[in-house]
C-alpha cells in the first residue's frame, strides 16, 4: 500500500482530482457562454470554431489570471476550493498561494493541456502529479492536516 501522507496531508486522489477539475470546466464553460449570450454572440460560434494557435495565446492568459487571482485566496484553483483541495509545495509542505506561482501553474495546465499527455501523466504517478506539477514543484491535497499524526 502507497503512501498517501505528505507534509502532514493527505495526498488528492485521482478522482477527485478529475472531479475538481471538470466542475472548474463547467464553471468557466457557463461563465463565457453567458458573455457570449449577453454580447448577442451564438454560443456554438464560441465551442465549435477550428484550432488556431491563438487559441493557445488565450488560454495562457487565462491561466495566468486565473492563477493570479485563485492561489493566493483558496491555495489552489476555483475546483481546488469547490473539493476540499488544496496545494503545496512539495519539497516543503507549505501552501502555494503566491500570485506569481498560481499564474505559472495554471498558464501551464492550460496550454499543457492541448498536448494530453502532461495531462494523463497523473495515472501512471506515483504521487497523482501531472506534469506541470512536477515542473512547479507541487502536490494536491486535502485541505486538512492529519490530526491523528500530530496528537500522537
Amino acid at each position: 500500500m502507497k503512501d498517501n501522507n505528505l507534509h502532514g496531508y493527505n495526498l488528492a486522489s485521482k478522482g477527485t482530482r478529475l472531479l475538481a477539475n471538470l466542475t472548474e470546466g463547467i464553471i468557466y464553460f457557463i461563465f463565457f457562454s453567458g458573455i457570449y449570450f449577453i454580447l448577442g454572440y451564438p454560443i456554438r460560434d464560441l465551442y465549435n470554431s477550428d484550432f488556431m494557435i491563438s487559441d493557445v495565446g488565450y488560454s495562457a492568459i487565462f491561466g495566468l489570471i486565473v492563477g493570479s487571482i485563485f492561489y493566493p485566496l483558496f491555495t489552489g484553483n476555483l475546483g481546488h476550493r469547490i473539493f476540499g483541495l488544496k496545494v503545496i509545495y512539495s519539497e516543503t509542505g507549505e501552501d502555494y498561494k503566491k500570485s506569481t506561482e498560481g499564474a505559472i501553474r495554471e498558464l501551464l495546465k492550460q496550454v499543457l493541456g492541448y498536448l494530453i499527455i502532461p495531462i494523463i501523466w497523473i495515472l501512471w504517478d506515483e504521487k497523482n502529479q501531472n506534469l506541470y506539477d512536477k515542473l512547479t514543484k507541487t502536490y494536491v491535497v486535502e485541505n486538512k492536516t492529519d490530526l491523528n499524526s500530530s496528537d500522537i
